[in-house]
């Protein structure tokens, strides 16, 4: 502000000592109306208030909606072209992105089979597609021979017998079998638990000896085990630890061991070592034998009173009269052979035969449309189909791609305005990147009295309130065309580029440029 102050204190002296020397050089009457302007003007040079702002900037904002996943850079990163600033949640995208790869796929597929024609595979089963249908028809077409109606005819007489049973009820003989079976079944289930009953029994007296068997090699083993262990420690036999000393008849002295007795008494322990391992090996044996035979048991059991129940079940079926229901089916069944034996002996083959030239004649069509191979109609709808299915994978993909905020060139992040987890709105300014490698300064200062006094190439100089000791000399490098309304005057902005740059400069410092005045 104050450096404004002198600045307009410089400027109302020289417009007053331009005004006496106007006066003075005016002729008599002529009356010089004052102007003002926007900016301070020097008698060779337009000064005005600048911003510094980068060269190449970009204001990012997402194209589409949805919540933000990952936040990838923070504010002041150097951040290269293409790189990853942030994104959203894409996996419902993802998703859409791989059906229509998959889709495409697909269609790209039955259009390379379409335009490849029927391979030798297809051809050949269409051929003998037909000749079936063909041989078929021959069949029919032929003549009834006398075997097809006597099986007709036993197919007919066989279904009357089988109503004519059930109708009847079962025979006395049909019930002394039945009965008969149920007997013979009770018989067997009581055998079948006596004899597994004793296997197991017999097994189970097994499994008592070995674990006695084993108890007892269990106690031997352990006692040479101490004896063993003993013999180790002392040297003395242990079974007779003390025997008479010679040298002095009232007393006795230790019965040591010679090397024999030493090996007797190892040799007994490694043997009823032995002997348990082999104990407990019979035991092992003794329950697999017993387990098995209770399963046996179990088993056995089970498969004999199932034959007993289905003895019972059939004699239970004898013993009653048969019901509507199996009458009704037998007399279904009759009809159904009455009918084809008076189809074999009458004119219904007509319908027959029509049928199977109508599948001779779909064979051939079908066998003359492979052959000829697909339409140029087809390989349209085939194509169109493709071109339909590459579209909509590359929207999946652009879609997808709008997830992802990128750098469009090198930089710094400037400002950062989103955090994971919130909603990003499209074109809501999210982050800004400048090109830190060159600055400019950009000013609105100019109204329509100053902007015509300069010229695009104009020389200029630039100080800085942030850095006293900088000056810059640099050109005007671009006049906007279009002029702007601020606070009643129209304004144009002006870039001045500086002749080289300085790495204090920073976004938004404020600065003064003296542009020189246009001749």
């Amino acid at each position: 502000m104050r450096r404004w102050l002198i600045w307009l204190g410089i400027l109302l002296l020289l417009a007053g000592g331009a005004y006496l020397i106007f006066r003075q050089s005016a002729p008599t009457g002529t009356t010089v109306t004052p102007t003002s302007t926007a900016v301070d003007r020097t008698r060779d040079q337009v000064i005005a208030e600048a911003k510094v702002v980068p060269v190449r900037g970009a204001q990012l904002s997402f194209a589409a909606t949805g919540t933000i996943t990952e936040v990838l850079v923070r504010l002041g990163d150097h951040v290269v072209a293409g790189q990853a600033l942030a994104r959203l949640d894409a996996r419902r995208l993802r998703a859409a992105m791989a059906q229509a790869q998959a889709d495409l796929a697909q269609a790209q597929a039955s259009d390379r089979e379409l335009r490849a024609g029927a391979g030798p595979g297809d051809l050949a089963a269409a051929e003998a597609q037909l000749r079936q249908a063909q041989a078929q028809l021959r069949q029919i077409s032929g003549e009834v021979t006398p075997a097809d109606l006597a099986a007709a005819q036993a197919a007919l007489q066989q279904a009357k017998a089988q109503l004519a049973r059930l109708q009847a009820g079962p025979s006395a003989a049909e019930l002394r079998a039945g009965e008969a079976a149920l007997q013979e079944s009770q018989a067997n289930l009581v055998s079948q638990r006596d004899h597994l009953s004793a296997a197991k029994t017999n097994a189970q007296l097994e499994l008592d000896r070995a674990t006695q068997a084993l108890t007892q090699a269990q106690s031997s083993a352990a006692t040479a085990k101490r004896n063993w262990d003993y013999v180790q420690d002392t040297g003395v036999d242990p079974v007779t630890p003390k025997i008479a000393d010679p040298a002095n008849p009232s007393k006795t002295k230790p019965n040591t061991l010679n090397d024999t007795q030493r090996q007797q008494y190892y040799d007994a322990y490694i043997q009823a070592a032995a002997a348990q391992r082999s104990a407990e090996s019979a035991v092992q044996q003794a329950q697999v034998a017993y387990d098995t035979a209770r399963q046996a048991e179990m088993s056995g059991d089970q498969a004999a009173q199932a034959q007993v129940a289905s003895a019972q079940a059939n004699l239970d079926k004898l013993g009653v009269a048969s019901g509507p229901d199996q009458i009704a089916a037998a007399r279904a069944q009759v009809a159904s052979a009455q009918a084809n034996l008076d189809k074999l002996r009458g004119g219904q083959r007509g319908g027959s035969l029509d049928a199977a030239q109508a599948a001779v004649d779909l064979a051939q069509a079908n066998l003359d449309k492979l052959r000829s191979g697909a339409s140029q109609g087809q390989l349209d709808v085939s194509q169109a189909q493709v071109q339909r299915a590459a579209a909509a994978l590359e929207s999946a993909q652009a879609a997808f791609a709008e997830t992802e905020l990128k750098a469009p060139f090198d930089g710094i992040v400037a400002s950062v305005a989103l955090r994971s987890g919130e909603y990003a709105t499209p074109g809501a300014l999210v982050i800004r990147i400048a090109d830190s490698t060159a600055w400019q300064l950009e000013t609105s200062d100019l109204s329509e009295l100053g902007i015509g006094q300069i010229a695009a190439g104009a020389p200029a100089m630039i100080t800085f309130d942030a850095i006293p000791d900088l000056t810059l000399s640099g050109k005007v490098s671009q006049i906007e065309a279009f002029g702007e309304n601020k606070q009643g005057d129209t304004v144009y902005t002006v870039v001045v580029t500086p002749d080289r740059q300085d790495a204090r400069l920073r976004w938004n410092m404020t600065a003064s440029v003296a542009i020189s005045i246009h001749r």
